[in-house]
């Protein structure tokens, strides 16, 4: 009885390079992970940009809604970023992170902490809607309110990816 046998060689070689996992970009939570960051930093700019108005509240002890907002905002970007970062240089990373319970537990909780913080700081913004100051407020609750859903569509990935098909 004969037998076939294949002998497959794999050569590495080591090179100062970083090397992008781009994969993981076209893929669905990467993707949404990409859009969490870039709404992130444009909510976060609109905030620094109206940093006047922030800073008065963190004197006077004032609209604890820009604080609150501020802060799930900058704690989410930050972690959503560092999870990007994470996945684009690692080849294995994306794959193993989508797998575990870790994604579907911070999605949702960006969504509950994201979508409390932004109807918190919507309706803030809209009894002090006299002021001109607080039309960026509004703006930036409203794009809080579409990362929340873009943590929900996470969340959900998530969970499907952690039960499997």
């Amino acid at each position: 009885m004969s037998h076939t046998v294949t002998v497959t060689r794999t050569t590495t070689s080591t090179t100062s390079a970083i090397i992008l996992n781009t994969g993981y970009v076209k893929s669905v939570p990467g993707l949404l992970k990409l859009a969490e960051v870039i709404l992130g930093g444009i909510v976060l700019g609109l905030l620094i940009y109206n940093r006047d108005n922030l800073c008065h509240c963190w004197v006077y002890g004032t609209h604890n809604a820009q604080l609150f907002f501020l802060g799930t905002i900058s704690a989410f970007f930050l972690t959503s970023l560092l999870l990007l970062i994470s996945c684009l240089l690692s080849i294995s990373t994306g794959p193993i992170i989508s797998k575990t319970n870790f994604e579907f537990i911070y999605h949702g909780a960006g969504f509950v902490f994201l979508l409390l913080a932004s109807v918190f700081l919507l309706l803030d913004a809209n009894d002090n809607s006299g002021r001109n100051s607080q039309n960026h407020f509004m703006i930036a609750s409203i794009l809080g309110l579409v990362m929340a859903a873009f943590y929900l569509l996470s969340s959900i990935w998530g969970y499907r990816s952690y039960r499997g098909p």
